[in-house]
Order: C-alpha cells, then structure tokens, then sequence
C-alpha cells in the first residue's frame, strides 16, 4: 500500500530537524453488536482514527487518518481526511490544508472538533470523527490592538461519513475576512464580511460585533450578522430578514455570578455556523437527552443563570431560558427552569441535587419534571465511588394523557492507579419506545437498558474501555453542538493512545 506524501512530509521533516517534536494520538474503537431488532445482532464493525502532528520552530504539519471496517465493503473506507501545514509566530500565521476557525460568536462562520466522539448516521450506519473543519487557506495577524483573519476554504458538511464524494461533503466554498479593533483598554470592535457560493448561488453575509469590560465588573458582547441584499436594510429584524442577532451580560462580584443572553435568528441555516443556542447543557442524562436543540431559521428567546458560592464550598446554580418559534404562522414556546445545589459534607464527600421543570411543545412533552442526586465519595486505599439517580415524568397531552417515566441509575468504583468499574441502568414507560417495529403485535411494557463499563488506564498514554449491555440512544449535546447517539447491543471496546 502506497503511504501518503503528507506522511513522507512528516519523516523527511522529523529527520532533518533536531530539534524538532513529533507526537500522535490513536483512537481505536471495535464494536460486536447492532441496533435493537437489527439484524446480524453480530455485526462485527472497527473504527480507527490516527493523528500526527510535527513542530519545528515555526512550523507545524498535522494529519488525520481514519479508516472503518464493516462487512459490507461499500461502507469500508481508508482516508486521510485531514492534513495541513502551519507557519508563523505569534503575530503572523499562515495555514494551508485544513484548519478551525471561528467569527465572532459563531453567528458567521463556527468550525469544531469533539475529541474522543466517534459519530454515526442511522441512514448510512458509517462511525467517523465527529469534527466539522474547514480545508483551504487561512492568514492570521495579531497585535495589541489589531487582530485581522482572511480565509478561502470548504467547510465540511459531517453529516455524511467519508464514504461520500468530497463533493458532497464540501458542497461550499467561503471567502471571508474579519478585522477586529480595540479602540480602548477594555473596548473592541470587529465585523466581518463572508462570501459564500453554493450550486452556483452566491450569497454574502456580515457581522458587526462589540465586546466591553464595563464598570462594576460588568462584561458586555453584542453581535449582529446579516445577509446581504439590494433590496434589505442594515440592521433589519423583520420576519423577511436573513439575520442573527445575540447579545450577553456577565457580572461577577465574589461568591455571585449572573448572566444573561438573548437571541434573535431568522432564516439563518447556511450550513457552516453555529450561533449560540442559549439553552442550559446539562451533564445529567435524562435533561441533556432532553435538551432543545436550536432552530436558527426561526428562533428568538433569553437564557439568565446565577451562580452562588459559599464559605464552606456548597454552590447554587439557578437556571431559566425560553425559545419561541414560529413556522406556519404556528408559534410554539419553550421554558426550562432548572436548580442544583452542590454541598460538600467534608475533603471526601460532595453531593449534587437538582430540579428541573420544562415546557417542550417540540415534543410535545408538557410539564416535563426531573429530579435527580448525584453522589462523590473518596475512600481510603485511593477507592472513591460515583452514584447518580435521576427520575423525570412528563404527559403528551396530544397523543396520549399517560405519564411518561424515565429513570436512569449509574455506579461507578474507581481508584487512582486508573482502574474504574460501571454499571448503568434506564428504564421508560414511552410508548413510543416500547413497541418493536420487528413483530406484528404492539409491546406496551416498559423498555430497560442495562450495561456495565470497564476502564484501565494502562499509563498516562494509553487507556482501555469497554462497554457491554443495552445503551439507550437519543440527543445528546456538548459544548453547543447537538447530535443523535444511536442505540446500541452487544460488545464495545475503546483504546486511546497519545505520544
């Protein structure tokens, strides 16, 4: 098998560099198992995901394989679907190849990696990095009082595997140019002007954007992008408006800390950017499955949070957001209202309780309620052990006036030599659920999920984990960015290594 040129690159610049690092990380990922009520229940699938990176002085060169093996040689492929070469210091860069990069808050332009996610569509059942970058050519200047960013790339679209055309996948190629000034100590402005063309359609946006550090520790960011057309005005918040409006308040005085965002986006999906959805992330199963995901097409609404530390360490986080839409002259409104209290007993003892109660016309889920207690103990001989309990209970009024219940209870021994053991148990009442689409008759009972989980970090550069049971799939949200997690039966084992 030929090698890349990106891997020769590398070595001939590994060897003539003596100074230079050299360093990788692997992902391997072998899963014996399928979907529920899919056949083979055996089905034997492996994912690899390999990335090198080399520096020297000023120079760094990168590069991402992937591969995936399956029965079916149509959904095999071996890629090196990222590679690039960076130049520059801290004032002036210059990256050619592949690359992230974001405008302003991401109303414009947000390219993102999730490390250690390995995603997978139900229509084309192929795991690949879960990462959407930009491939073209990227130049960076930065001073004290000038930042200028200039690109020409096409964004990744990663709801397709890599077994597709790279035509398909980059289906975009962006211009754009962005230029931020600070005309003050704790004040800068910036805007950008992107330029997108599509199928041979051309459309061009801006953003304008101030960021403050006002009196009173107040922190203050504003951004407004557009799209731009003959017959629109600027700042035009009609509802024939191309546009995308956020806005955030920070304040933080000792133990207090607030915040408040507000949002106003309409016909604002342009494929490559990801505007803030100002809905609270949770890390609690049975809420971040539930999380509304945004609809930048039509979406306007607030998220205000405060934050209080104690003496003693205890913390209370309040939380409340609302989105409306409206499609079809049809207006749908949703409100989150969420508590947690952290307490610490003493150094080896914390506990988390929270409560949250929503409103989810989306989903038609009314007076949705969850509660939940999240235990850390540390025990001597380095054990420590991790109990989480969580119930939420909601009705469609619409389809049906049953109350649906979601329970979900994980365990977890852990001790600091990097060995840890798992299980997790869900149970619904769905009706939605409960039925299997492979039988004639219609199932009523309750669904379970049972698994167990096993980790060993063999060293500080490799680490061992391996899943067996039934997960439950569903949404599931980190850092902004919302995906669906297939369900899953059978044998998953993960290794992870970095050099």
């Amino acid at each position: 098998m030929k090698m890349p040129r990106v891997f020769w690159s590398l070595f001939l610049l590994w060897a003539g560099g003596v100074n230079a690092q050299i360093s990788f990380s692997n992902l391997f990922e072998y899963q014996l198992g399928n979907l529920p009520s899919v056949s083979p229940r055996d089905l034997s699938t492996a994912y690899n995901q390999l990335n090198l990176s080399y520096r020297y002085r000023y120079i760094k060169a990168f590069a991402k394989f992937e591969s995936f093996t399956h029965p079916e040689a149509v959904q095999d492929y071996y890629q090196c679907t990222q590679r690039g070469v960076r130049a520059g210091n801290d004032k002036v860069a210059f990256t050619a190849g592949n690359f992230y990069e974001i405008i302003g808050r991401g109303l414009l332009l947000r390219s993102y990696e999730i490390p250690g996610t390995v995603r997978e569509d139900i229509g084309y059942r192929v795991r690949h990095g879960f990462y959407r970058d930009l491939g073209g050519v990227l130049l960076k200047y930065q001073s004290r009082a000038l930042e200028l960013k200039a690109l020409r790339a096409r964004p990744l679209y990663n709801s397709f595997p890599p077994t597709l055309a790279s035509a398909a996948r980059r289906p975009s190629l962006v211009d754009g140019f962005e230029a931020n000034v600070r005309v003050a100590q704790d004040l800068s402005i910036g805007g950008a002007y992107l330029r997108s063309e599509r199928e041979q359609r051309l459309s061009k946006y801006s953003t304008i954007y101030l960021n403050a550090n006002l009196p009173f520790e107040v922190q203050l960011y504003s951004e407004f992008a557009q799209q731009l057309r003959a017959e629109q005005d600027w700042f035009d918040f009609s509802e024939g408006s191309s546009h995308a409006f956020y806005a955030s308040a920070n304040y933080i005085a000792g133990p207090l800390g607030l915040s408040l965002e507000a949002k106003d986006y309409n016909d604002f999906v342009l494929l490559f950017n990801d505007p803030p959805p100002l809905i609270k992330e949770h890390s609690y199963v049975v809420l971040n499955r539930s999380t509304h995901v945004l609809e930048p097409d039509n979406e306007s609404g607030w998220q205000a949070e405060a934050s209080l530390r104690f003496n003693a360490g205890h913390t209370l986080t309040l939380n409340a957001s609302q989105a409306e839409n409206e499609f079809f002259g049809r207006r749908t409104v949703f409100k989150e209202l969420f508590a947690e209290f952290e307490y610490v007993l003493d150094e080896e003892t914390s506990v988390k309780v929270f409560a949250d109660r929503s409103h989810d016309p989306f989903k038609l889920e009314e007076k949705r309620d969850a509660f939940g207690a999240y235990l850390d103990k540390e025990w001597p001989q380095h054990w420590g052990t991790i109990l989480d309990v969580e119930y939420q209970i909601f009705a469609r009024e619409a389809l049906t006036r049953e109350e649906v219940k979601n329970y979900a209870v994980s365990f977890t021994l852990a001790h600091a030599r990097g060995f840890s053991v798992g299980v997790l148990w869900e149970r619904s009442t769905d009706p939605l659920l409960a039925d299997n689409p492979i039988t004639d008759r219609i199932e009523t009972k309750p669904r379970h999920w049972l698994g167990g989980t096993l980790g060993y970090k063999y060293s500080e550069r490799h680490f061992l984990n391996a899943f067996y049971g039934k997960r439950r799939g569903g949404p599931a949200c980190t850092a902004g960015i919302c995906y669906e997690v297939l369900d899953f039966e059978g044998l998953e084992v993960r290794w992870t290594s970095n050099f």
